[in-house]
């Protein structure tokens, strides 16, 4: 999953990315090899923040948030790229995070979420526990929504999960009414 994300946020050598729920930091370490721009992770759990900011204690252009998804503590168009893997199924209002990540990603700036689709996950019995279960067109709608265009979705397969989907777009800019 981590790899679909990383080749659909197409990075370039001094983009800036945001990763929302990186979790122990496995995506975080691709982004910080990918590119020598400013990286920023937020995790809402305070365990995660710990780990990874002692894994990363010498990535000085690492900077680490306790936060939700929902209010990220970035100023306006602060990066170039964001992504989420395995993550929007905890999102309180998944409609705010969406508009957070349209207000922290530079106008023509990418945005991927990958994630398992409702059908995978309920092969799994701890969904019923606090996930919400989304399918493909239902995290469409929310880029849609938010101001984003050119959504690309790609499936992809893994030994865990079976079956995944990336979905990425592209930050309309304020000529577009965003």
């Amino acid at each position: 999953m981590n790899r679909l994300t990383l080749k659909q946020l197409d990075l370039q050598q001094h983009d800036s990315v945001l990763e929302v729920g990186f979790g122990g930091g496995g995506l975080l370490a691709m982004i910080l090899a990918s590119t020598s721009g400013e990286v920023h992770g937020v995790d809402i759990s305070r365990p995660m923040v710990q780990r990874a900011s002692r894994r990363f204690r010498r990535h000085g252009r690492l900077h680490l948030h306790r936060a939700s998804a929902e209010a990220l503590p970035l100023p306006d168009a602060a990066v170039d790229k964001a992504c989420s893997v395995n993550n929007i199924y905890f999102w309180g209002d998944p409609a705010a995070a969406m508009a957070e990540f349209a207000r922290v990603i530079r106008p023509g700036g990418r945005l991927a979420i990958c994630f398992e689709p409702a059908d995978e996950l309920r092969k799994w019995p701890g969904h019923e526990y606090g996930f919400r279960l989304y399918e493909g067109h239902e995290v469409h709608r929310l880029f849609a929504e938010a101001g984003f265009d050119k959504v690309v979705g790609r499936w992809a397969s893994g030994r865990k999960p079976d079956r995944f989907l990336c979905l990425s777009a592209i930050r309309l800019g304020a000529e577009r009414g965003a």
